[in-house]
């Protein structure tokens, strides 16, 4: 059956006539007439009866009628899926863990508001891991710091985040690596934490070898660190809502390790509307100009 005769079927049922529904639908009787033989030439059914000057659905009629609105909202709702200019469906979003407890809270409740048809998938990791999970198309968008440039990732910045190292609020203060011990024990994230690699760095160029103990969130760095276990690098944006943050101690880095950028990412070619429509919002909220063309 043509899903067109389907709508002139139920046009026909819901005005109550054939002129009426030709009127609705902008086609002429004769038009709306045949459609309708049509259909029970299909079916070998008489869709209507009737009678003197009127139509009746019957029983056949009511049957199909079900069938044939359940149809409609099915074609409908496809066509509305395949619109892609119109935010809707799943964004899959990864996040490293200073930026979804800082800076992107406002910006998902814009963005919740502004567009409620997607559904915003949300997961914190660290920039190494959030990157492979863009790339394998795993993630459709992740919000990282410093990513390494690469020809099949599209990078955006964002906005610009100060670093500084932290220690237990007793500690002197702490200007290069060589005012720590020979072996010091350092409170950072994995490996794939670029937070975690600038400060290895930081610690070689003053020929210091650390040891580390891995945390999984910033409160519990923080708190490690404020026991006196070891020193670690932190954005300030993160301390600002640290609630015993007069229990540590912070120490400036110099201008070389001092700024992270952080930055959205995703796959090469692989923007969609829902990226376009999140990068909007949220350099809306961030105001930092950071913006998606509608060309890419």
């Amino acid at each position: 059956m043509d899903i067109s005769d389907l709508v002139v079927f139920v046009a026909v049922v819901e005005e109550g006539g054939i002129t009426p529904a030709a009127a609705r639908l902008n086609r002429v009787p004769s038009n709306v007439t045949a459609r309708i033989k049509k259909l029970e030439q299909q079916l070998d059914q008489d869709l209507f009866v009737r009678e003197k000057n009127r139509l009746r659905v019957s029983v056949a009629g009511e049957q199909l009628l079900g069938h044939a609105r359940g149809m409609i909202r099915m074609r409908d709702r496809a066509l509305d899926d395949m619109r892609l200019d119109v935010p809707r469906g799943v964004l899959k979003l990864g996040v490293i863990e200073m930026a979804a407890a800082t800076h992107l809270i406002e910006p998902m409740v814009g963005f919740h508001k502004r567009y409620p048809d997607v559904t915003l998938k949300l997961q914190t990791a660290p920039t190494g891991l959030l990157i492979e999970q863009v790339m394998k198309g795993e993630l459709d968008l992740a919000m990282v710091s410093d990513p390494v440039r690469d020809p099949g990732l599209e990078v955006v910045p964002v906005f610009q985040e100060t670093l500084v190292l932290v220690s237990s609020s007793n500690r002197k203060m702490i200007k290069t690596p060589e005012d720590l011990e020979e072996c010091p024990v350092i409170i950072a994230f994995s490996h794939q934490c670029s937070y975690r690699k600038r400060l290895d760095e930081w610690l070689k160029s003053g020929a210091r070898q650390a040891k580390a103990i891995n945390i999984q969130s910033y409160h519990a760095l923080l708190g490690c660190i404020a026991a006196g276990m070891g020193v670690g690098m932190v954005p300030k944006a993160v301390l600002e809502i640290f609630p015993f943050k007069a229990s540590v101690r912070t120490h400036a880095l110099p201008e070389q390790w001092r700024h992270s950028d952080t930055c959205l990412v995703w796959r090469k070619g692989a923007v969609t509307t829902n990226i376009k429509a999140f990068s909007s919002v949220l350099s809306a909220d961030l105001n930092s100009g950071a913006m998606i063309k509608a060309n890419n």
